[in-house]
């Protein structure tokens, strides 16, 4: 039987020739960081993975030097034992382990599949074929831009969309309202994300106007951490309460939050949890409450694919996050993913995470890099 074992694993820090992209209003373009792991296996396959981060003035190698600890643990290994491998790793990883965690499970997953020669999300256990995308805004100038952008991508097929705004109720109340009387008898799905810069008393105004143009959910509304805050809204707002997701991502305290009725949806990202196995898990002790889970897919057209093949894998996640600034996510990637013309997305084809990549590009933007 072939047991994949993993000969060596190579990590690319890059820092591409483009700007970033903004979702909130005081940010500066943000220095993107694209940190690409590459996993070889004695028998021949490779494994890939990719996550970003975002840094105001420096190239961020926080993660280099973390897998540079992970890495030596995992030489010698097989990519099928993935989950003896994440709970090994957890607690010997520093600083973002759970970016660096999820940055070789989710190597090892596309290895894996590869191997069975089956698109990632078949071996994850398909539960369809194509999921729902919605546009996610920039920040956008006016409350006008926002009625045409509407437009725009209604024109382009999508029914659903969701608006980064400038997390200040009083004034992103007129973009809703606007965008209500321009766009309200169109039956689109429309959500917003505050980015957890509203208090209580904001984020429950703005909630009851969601509430009351039946807005698809409202995105961190209030700080991650404030569970407390959370569960009020959850219990007082018909419009359904997401958490930002990228603070609260570790399994025992997602089980945790949806236990205590923190939110009425949970959001987390694979590579932010951890990876595909963490994921997962947290979708099926979600969907065994009866939870939706509204993964992110914010980011790296590599990071984008993890999350889309556990997304048609599992059937509580309604939409697929499609960031508007397309070419900015879709660095040294030949096929991207893009919704059709009827606002859905579908797996790359091929083997595993189906992306190909061009590592000519990768290495000629290397920051820094690493093989153990």
């Amino acid at each position: 039987m072939n047991r994949l074992t993993v000969s060596k694993i190579e990590v690319y820090v890059c820092r591409p020739n483009q700007p970033g992209s903004t979702w909130t209003p005081e940010q500066p373009d943000p220095f993107t960081t694209h940190t690409f792991v590459r996993v070889h296996t004695t028998d021949g396959f490779v494994g890939f993975a990719a996550t970003d981060s975002y840094t105001t003035h420096c190239v961020d190698t926080v993660l280099l030097e973390t897998l540079k600890e992970m890495i030596p643990e995992v030489i010698g290994k097989s990519a099928l034992d993935r989950v003896a491998l994440w709970s090994h790793l957890k607690p010997k990883a520093y600083a973002r382990s759970a970016q660096a965690l999820a940055l070789i499970d989710v190597a090892l997953w596309d290895l894996a599949a590869k191997a069975a020669e089956k698109p990632l999300y078949q071996l994850l256990g398909a539960s369809r074929t194509s999921i729902a995308a919605y546009a996610s805004t920039p920040v956008l100038a006016s409350p006008e831009a926002y009625v045409d952008y509407v437009s725009q991508w209604v024109e382009q097929g999508f029914q659903a969309l969701k608006f980064h705004c400038w997390c200040q109720p009083e004034k992103d109340l007129k973009m809703i309202n606007l965008v209500h009387r321009a766009h309200g008898d169109k039956g689109l799905a429309l959500m917003l994300d505050v980015e957890q810069r509203y208090d209580l008393a904001g984020a429950m105004d703005v909630g009851q106007v969601l509430s009351e143009l039946k807005y698809e959910w409202f995105e961190a509304p209030l700080d991650d951490y404030d569970l407390s805050g959370y569960r009020t809204l959850s219990r007082d707002l018909a419009v359904p309460v997401l958490p930002a997701g990228n603070a609260i991502t570790d399994p025992f305290l997602v089980e945790f939050g949806m236990r205590e009725n923190c939110w009425s949806r949970v959001r987390v990202d694979v590579m932010t949890c951890g990876g595909i196995t963490p994921a997962q898990a947290i979708m099926r002790k979600a969907a065994a409450r009866g939870v939706q889970v509204e993964l992110q897919s914010w980011g790296h057209s590599l990071a984008q694919a993890a999350n889309l093949h556990l997304m048609l894998s599992q059937p509580n996640c309604n939409f697929f996050e499609q960031a508007c600034e397309y070419e900015l996510f879709e660095f040294a990637t030949h096929n991207p993913i893009r919704a059709n013309t009827s606002g859905l997305v579908t797996a790359p084809d091929g083997y595993g995470l189906g992306l190909e990549i061009d590592w000519e590009e990768i290495r000629a933007t290397t920051y820094a890099m690493f093989v153990g």
